[in-house]
C-alpha cells in the first residue's frame, strides 16, 4: 500500500482560492500552509497532490498582489496628504 498525501491540501486550495478572489488575507495562511502541506509530503516521501500544490501557489500569487495593493494605497495616500499640505500652504 503506497502513502497517501496529508489531507489538508484540499484546505490550502480553498484558502488560495478564497485568499485570491475573495480576502486578500487568507492568501498569506495559504501559502504558509501550503509550504507546511509540502514539508509534510517530503517527510512522508509521497509527492504533493495537485490540489495541495496550486493552493500554496495562489497563496503566493495572492500575497503578491496584496502587497502590490497596499503599497498604492500607501502611495496613494502620501500623495492625497503632500497635496492636502501644498494646497494649505
Amino acid at each position: 500500500m503506497s502513502e497517501q498525501p496529508p489531507p489538508q491540501g484540499t484546505v490550502v486550495l480553498i484558502l488560495g482560492l478564497v485568499g485570491l478572489l475573495i480576502c486578500a488575507l487568507a492568501a498569506p495562511v495559504a501559502w504558509i500552509m501550503g509550504n507546511n502541506y509540502k514539508r509534510q509530503c517530503e517527510e512522508l516521501g509521497v509527492e504533493p497532490d495537485g490540489a495541495g500544490t496550486t493552493g500554496r501557489i495562489l497563496g503566493i500569487v495572492g500575497t503578491v498582489l496584496l502587497v502590490l495593493s497596499l503599497c498604492l494605497v500607501g502611495v496613494a495616500v502620501a500623495f492625497g496628504v503632500l497635496g492636502a499640505v501644498v494646497e494649505a500652504s
